[in-house]
């Protein structure tokens, strides 16, 4: 067993064959590779050259930061001066985020009150009347001394006249532009936006004289007499000027007429023929007068629609 254990480990190279350690570099000695005595000179090195690389890493981070860094913030000059431009080419959705940057970050800043003012002008001017009209009844809050007030109140008349459709429709924005048009009349009456506003008033005011006739009439139509007086009478009372009181008259007499009211039908005719000698209802007027004298109506059936019948058949409109 000895002898083949020897046999096994003859591989080995003998005591004798082995290189001897040396400790000093003498001559024909290797050189010491990754050994312990070049350790002090390594960490010398180190030490020398930490600081540049700290130096390098934070010239990099600089670097880098300036390189991800957001542009300067324009001033609030520079943001109304970019924002007029868009809007002097009518870009004014492109001109409104300029005016924004404004009010976001340059608040209290002279040009803050005029950007304001623009925005809302931005949207007036691309017929997003709904926006406008917020931002206009903001700046009439926040700034009601401010002297392009009267260019505010203007400017929300019109926008509440432009989104009414036809006299058959609600006409609330009618009366909502009548109401900022009269404000601006009462408030500013030397201002050239009231006297701008005239025209557009006689305008309102025939449409909602037109509207009452529509619903006046649409209540004679059905029969519904109670409800038709109040109508006409509106006309007269609010609306003399609209051109359509002799019709108005008119409505009223046979309404009067039609519920047996003779007498008041008699003195809705007569006013009508004295004070609308010009209107194409004022031969049927002087008729209805005649027949009335001449006691025509009285062999008429109370129904309303024998009434009507023999209304027709006498010629009336």
């Amino acid at each position: 067993m000895r002898a083949r254990r020897k046999s096994n480990e003859s591989w080995l190279p003998t005591r004798s064959e082995r290189p001897k350690r040396t400790s000093g570099a003498g001559p024909g000695a290797a050189p010491a590779v990754g050994g312990m005595a070049d350790m002090p000179a390594r960490r010398g090195r180190a030490k020398r050259l930490l600081p540049w690389g700290l130096l390098c890493l934070v010239l990099v981070g600089v670097g880098a930061c300036s390189w991800f860094k957001e542009k300067p913030e324009l001033s609030a000059e520079e943001n109304f001066q970019k924002g007029m431009k868009e809007f002097e080419k009518e870009h004014y959705q492109n001109a409104i985020p300029f005016f924004q940057k404004i009010l976001e970050n340059y608040p209290f800043s002279i040009y803050a009150v005029p950007a304001e003012l623009k925005i809302a002008e931005c949207y007036f001017l691309d017929e997003k009347y709904p926006e406008a009209l917020v931002h206009l009844q903001g700046f009439e809050e926040l700034h009601p001394t401010n002297e392009q007030i009267p260019y505010v109140l203007w400017m929300k008349g019109v926008a509440y006249l432009d989104q009414f459709s036809t006299i058959d429709r609600d006409v609330s924005a009618l009366e909502s532009a009548q109401r900022e048009f009269e404000k601006l009349r009462s408030r500013f009456p030397d201002s050239p936006y009231a006297e701008k506003a005239e025209p557009q008033l006689r305008d309102i005011r025939a449409k909602l004289a037109e509207h009452d006739f529509y619903v006046a009439h649409f209540y004679y139509r059905a029969g519904r007499f109670q409800a038709a007086l109040p109508r006409f009478e509106r006309i007269l009372e609010k609306y003399p000027e609209a051109g359509i009181a002799d019709r108005a008259l008119y409505g009223m007499g046979k309404c009067h007429y039609f519920m047996d009211e003779t007498e008041k039908a008699r003195q809705a005719f007569e006013t009508l023929v004295r004070t609308y000698p010009e209107s194409r209802y004022r031969k049927y007027a002087e008729r209805f007068l005649a027949d009335l004298q001449e006691g025509r109506f009285r062999i008429v059936s109370q129904s309303f629609r024998m009434k009507e019948r023999f209304f027709r058949w006498l010629g009336y409109e």
